[in-house]
């Protein structure tokens, strides 16, 4: 139960790491409020299941198939789209079609496709439950552990959205709005652009 605890622990700690999942509550939370922020991490915590289903059964062989490939094709694109949705460019709408407060299914959804089109979400926890997974072989332990990643990233996410809905951190972002969603584009384009040359490294060494 030790070990479970710790890698708990480690799960949420990992919500302060930069990635595409932080900039997408981030942004949600400070643009519509901490509903928004709550949508996005249920979205996230939505599609993290299916990571630890990948996590503790397959694990990382799935990355060495077409399927695994072809993830960190779509999923660079995706990021690259949410970049240019994200960039300022006057009175913009974060996400296509919804408008310039977008329901709830809206950042639901498009939170859901951000986990998910994050491939790389897998190796994380695929490097986390290994050790423990090992040592265990009993079924049980495998849903414990699955049951793990997804209830402390979903808590951890909203905890994330519960920080950014403080006042002050919100007029700082309504003061500088335009500078802030310029740097959070930059960050999603970066990812974007690293599983773009993931994609490609993947798709010389299995099709080379």
């Amino acid at each position: 139960m030790k070990e479970e605890l710790m890698f708990a622990g480690i799960l949420l700690l990992s919500q302060a790491s930069p990635g595409p999942d932080q900039a997408f509550v981030t942004r949600s939370t400070l643009a519509y409020g901490f509903g928004a922020g709550v949508m996005a991490a249920l979205g996230i915590g939505t599609g993290i299941v299916v990571h630890a289903a990948l996590a503790c059964t397959v694990g990382a062989s799935v990355f060495h198939s077409f399927l695994g490939v072809g993830l960190f094709c779509a999923g660079s694109c995706w990021m690259l789209y949410l970049a240019w949705k994200i960039w300022p460019r006057g009175r913009n709408a974060f996400l296509a079609g919804c408008g310039d407060i977008p329901p709830a299914s809206c950042i639901y959804r498009d939170a859901l496709v951000t986990n998910l089109m994050n491939p790389k979400a897998t190796f994380f926890f695929v490097a986390l439950s290994a050790p423990l997974l090992e040592k265990n072989h009993d079924p049980s332990d495998a849903l414990f552990i699955g049951f793990l990643i997804v209830a402390t990233g979903t808590a951890g996410w909203i905890l994330w959205a519960l920080v950014f809905r403080w006042q002050p951190i919100r007029s700082f972002y309504g003061r500088y709005a335009g500078i802030l969603d310029g740097i959070l584009s930059l960050v999603l384009a970066g990812f974007g652009f690293s599983m773009l040359y993931s994609f490609g490294r993947m798709a010389v060494e299995n099709f080379s």
